[in-house]
């Protein structure tokens, strides 16, 4: 068999800038997340907040299980008060702050009620509320599986089969209600710790969604026919450990995806832009746009309203087998335990 092309090795030259080019995005990427993300400490309100997420969602995660034990996590309601304490101090009441209380005072009645009274805890969290009730919630709840099952009556893989790329466009700006229940529905998306990190920034005026697209690649032929983008982010000040490194990605992703669900159900059309791209570009766009330096950009999707006909490609999923491994076989030692 004769050797491809793609089979010779290139010039030890462009190895070598291609390397270098490789290192330092990687570099400008590693050290965007040390000097946002809290992994040496906490150092601002959006560490602190994403630290106040991680304990409450630890009690809410306890008390949802069906063999919750009073005390259980009580080091952590213990750290969630301090934290609670120090950002009230700084940053002052506010809606992270009314979650919290809300989830400390459900912990504090499951402990009472299960004959384990905490009364220094419950000192301070009386010091630290000040009544505020803007209709935030917190702590567990009791659902049936009757309600689960009526509210999701839908055919979701008939949905997602009639979601496309779309590519052509019908003129005319969308109803910004459509909008803000895409995101509502982007919202629920499942987060590390519940943290939800994730942001749209979406842009309608014609002239700035020139100016956004512009700098991503993916869209010609039909950009111009766009009546929005939006560009899901996640926060990197939210993360703490160099394990967590990639998660923003994964949360982002996640985002994105019922971002455009939530577009397709408004009857909207949607299509993913990638934002794959190199140092310069991206500080283009944050030198164009505002967005924050922790910000981590994750993707563009452009949306607009659907023709009445248009053309979609095909996109053939590959066949099952090639997406689904179902109880693929474990290795024999680790699967024994040993």
């Amino acid at each position: 068999m004769s050797r491809s092309s793609t089979d010779v090795a290139q010039p030890l030259g462009s190895r070598l800038r291609k390397a270098t080019e490789l290192a330092a995005n990687m570099l400008y990427d590693g050290s965007r997340y040390w000097r946002h993300s809290f992994t040496s400490g906490v150092r601002g309100k959006e560490n602190l907040r994403a630290r106040i997420a991680i304990g409450l969602h630890f009690l809410e995660y306890g008390l949802s299980l069906s063999g919750a034990q009073p005390g259980h996590g009580l080091d952590k309601a213990r750290q969630l008060a301090i934290d609670l304490g120090t950002y009230i101090d700084h940053y002052g009441q506010d809606a992270t702050v009314e979650i919290a209380l809300k989830t400390l005072a459900d912990y504090l009645a499951f402990n009472t009620k299960g004959g384990a009274p905490l009364p220094d805890l419950q000192a301070q969290h009386e010091a630290l509320s000040d009544g505020r009730d803007t209709g935030m919630r917190g702590g567990c709840e009791v659902v049936t599986a009757d309600d689960i099952r009526a509210r999701s009556q839908i055919d979701f893989l008939s949905f997602a089969e009639a979601r496309h790329s779309i590519r052509q466009f019908a003129h005319g700006p969308v109803d910004p209600i459509k909008i803000e229940r895409a995101v509502r529905i982007a919202q629920q998306s499942p987060s590390s710790c519940n943290r939800q990190t994730c942001r749209a920034w979406i842009w309608t005026e014609p002239q700035a969604l020139k100016q956004v697209i512009a700098l991503q690649n993916g869209n010609r032929g039909f950009g111009d026919q766009l009546a929005g983008v939006a560009l899901v982010t996640s926060d990197l000040a939210h993360w703490e450990t160099a394990a967590e490194r990639y998660q923003g990605w994964v949360d982002g992703g996640m985002f994105a995806m019922s971002l455009a669900y939530g577009f397709h159900a408004e009857g909207l059309g949607t299509v993913m832009l990638n934002w794959s791209v190199n140092r310069q570009r991206d500080r283009e766009l944050r030198a164009l746009t505002g967005i924050p330096e922790s910000s981590l950009v994750i993707t563009m999707l452009g949306f607009g309203n659907l023709p009445e006909r248009l053309t979609v490609p095909v996109s053939q999923r590959k066949p099952l087998e090639l997406a689904l491994s179902l109880n693929a076989p474990l290795n024999g030692s680790r699967a024994a335990g040993s």
